[in-house]
């Protein structure tokens, strides 16, 4: 455990691995940090296999908002950066206990910016999103969802990485976005 997270959590118990099962404590909320071993919505349904839909917050050594988005779009109820210090991790605790998400101050405000508000908020348009795409972009648009990298994508899809990025190029053109975060939403919410 981090300095912080034991300062932040004198009883809380850090399991190096998800394959160990523990049936001596009932955890309350589950903390998972990532590793560049495996996928966001990987890493957390092998959480969920032992320890079921508990709470969780995903924390990350090198936050970013579309593993944030990937990690939330599977469930998760918090996001933050490992490095956190103990009055940060006391707040997320707070905020997920009372029942509520923890998505951090870059997302929020990226949520209220003006194109991401009215992808988010015109469903009617949104129904449509993908009228104008070839299949192959729909498919890029979608696996963007999931906070994959081009790397991750271009293996998942079969196809260069270069092309993913002239995929993905053109998915935001003809959508009239902005970043893959605002393209995430977009899909998300359609």
């Amino acid at each position: 455990m981090l300095d912080s997270w034991h300062s932040a959590f004198v009883a809380g118990r850090c399991i190096p691995s998800p394959e160990i099962t523990v049936t001596d404590f009932a955890p309350q909320m589950l903390w998972l940090r990532l590793t560049g071993n495996a996928t966001v919505a990987q890493q957390i349904a092998a959480v969920r296999l032992h320890f079921g839909s508990l709470p969780l917050i995903v924390m990350s050594d090198v936050p970013n908002d579309l593993e944030a988005l990937a990690g939330f779009s599977v469930a998760a109820r918090g996001y933050c950066n490992t490095h956190a210090g103990t009055e940060v991790l006391l707040n997320v605790a707070s905020v997920v206990g009372q029942g509520g998400l923890w998505i951090g101050e870059s997302i929020m405000q990226r949520l209220m910016s003006a194109p991401v508000a009215e992808a988010v908020l015109t469903p009617a348009a949104s129904n449509l999103w993908s009228a104008d795409l070839t299949e192959r972009e729909r498919e890029v648009a979608k696996t963007v969802t999931l906070g994959l990298s081009n790397k991750e994508i271009a293996a998942q899809l079969g196809i260069t990485e270069r092309t993913v990025k002239a995929h993905v190029g053109a998915v935001l053109d003809k959508l009239q976005l902005k970043s893959r975060l605002q393209l995430a939403l977009f899909v998300k919410n359609s």
